[in-house]
């Protein structure tokens, strides 16, 4: 019994002294609740009819205000136009926006991609660019289409992905 008495004396004290030790700190959980972004295509890039005599470097570039620069002579008609997405996101929340997987079409190679995010200034889009959320938004899209000199007659549709994500 004399033993029993002096491991629990002893477990008391030890149990005492660890409390003195303790501390507590409440913490946080924060959450901010967003909308789902949705993307909707309003317009695909649209570079129109191009000759067939395009050579090697031949250079069409449309930017987002879908003007074009064709210092070889390559568009004989149709509709160019810049794409065009409804980005729908919750207001005042950083977005990133990045173009990616880019898939070139027969004949041609499209790079320099440039994007304006609600009539804002035309930036590169092949890195992220970020910017304010607004509730629902026009991304504007603009590129530059190289040829390769190995163009056929007829439709060579080429895609890119566009990724819109909260930051």
């Amino acid at each position: 019994m004399k033993n029993l008495t002096k491991l629990a004396a002893a477990s008391l004290l030890l149990t005492a002294s660890s409390l003195t030790y303790a501390a507590t700190e409440n913490v946080i959980a924060e959450v901010r609740w967003v909308n789902p972004i949705t993307l909707t295509e309003t317009n695909a890039l649209q570079f129109g009819l191009l000759s067939t005599a395009a050579v090697n470097n031949d250079v069409v570039s449309i930017d987002t205000a879908s003007a074009v620069t064709d210092t070889s002579n390559l568009v004989v008609g149709g509709t160019q136009a810049a794409a065009a997405i409804t980005v729908t996101a919750s207001a005042s929340n950083t977005i990133d926006i990045i173009v990616n997987n880019v898939v070139n079409g027969t004949g041609y190679a499209l790079g320099t991609f440039v994007c304006s995010y609600d009539g804002g200034a035309e930036t590169g889009c092949l890195s992220t660019m970020s910017v304010t959320a607004v509730a629902s938004a026009n991304l504007a899209i603009g590129a530059t289409l190289t040829a390769d000199g190995n163009d056929v007659e007829g439709q060579a549709n080429g895609s890119f992905d566009v990724v819109v994500a909260y930051q």
